[in-house]
């Protein structure tokens, strides 16, 4: 194999890795599309469902997600977790959340109360201060966020704890207490606070993905077309000046 033909053959490899980067992430924005699709799906038939406690819900093997529940307990508003880089409307804040003590229970569940503005990051994080009545609890059970990396947090003396990645596990061994492993949305918060307030909808991922795709697309045809050219050039016979 010749020098050039080489080169081309690398450079072939280095477009079909590029191309296939690319075509992974638009895959992935497909997937994310499904996930919202669903999520969405789930909180609307929740939204419409009959209430049931939370005992009861469990009792009849259908699962936890997405269903409307009544929770009866008390909030430990005492230790919220701040779930950090949460983007509303291009300002940064954090996502509330506090634990409610299930009553005749030794186990509680994160309560989602929304998102807070913490532009001054000089200042002391915010808290959730609005809401925190003992007693019933009407909500959703949902999944916990998903996204972000775990950078750390606080010093263990420390609340609120601010994460930047939602742990379940480690939230539960600090609180020394068990949790679900859902989160509960109040089903009488405001829309604005709501977890689909400032959520991606589904054809903004599946825009996404295009645009993924069609950078795979034109990585390839890009090398196509210089591939071409340079074959071409090569098959040309070269022209010598006669000795006449």
């Amino acid at each position: 194999m010749s020098p050039k033909n080489r080169l081309l053959l690398a450079f072939g490899l280095l477009a079909a890795l590029c191309a296939a980067g690319l075509s992974r992430i638009g895959f992935w924005q497909l997937e994310r599309a499904v996930e919202k699709e669903r999520l969405l799906a789930g909180i609307e038939s929740a939204l419409a469902a009959p209430l049931l406690p939370l005992a009861s819900a469990e009792r009849d093997g259908a699962g936890l997600r997405f269903r409307a529940v009544r929770i009866q307990g008390r909030f430990d508003a005492g230790k919220q977790i701040l779930l950090d880089n949460q983007l509303r409307e291009g300002k940064p804040g954090v996502r509330a959340y506090v634990p409610f003590l299930i009553e005749d229970d030794d186990r509680a569940v994160l309560v989602d109360l929304g998102w807070l503005p913490w532009p001054d990051r000089a200042s002391a994080p915010p808290q959730a201060s609005t809401g925190l009545n003992d007693g019933a609890l009407e909500g959703m059970l949902v999944d916990p966020p998903g996204a972000g990396l775990a950078l750390g947090a606080s010093a263990a003396a420390d609340w609120p704890w601010l994460m930047t990645r939602m742990d379940i596990a480690a939230i539960e061994q600090r609180l020394g207490v068990p949790l679900l492993d859902l989160i509960l949305e109040d089903r009488h918060a405001r829309s604005a606070t709501s977890i689909r307030a400032g959520m991606l909808p589904p054809e903004r991922h599946r825009g996404y993905a295009l645009q993924w795709f069609a950078l795979a697309l034109a990585v390839v045809l890009i090398y196509l077309t210089l591939a071409w050219r340079d074959l071409r050039r090569g098959d040309r016979p070269e022209l010598t000046p006669s000795n006449e």
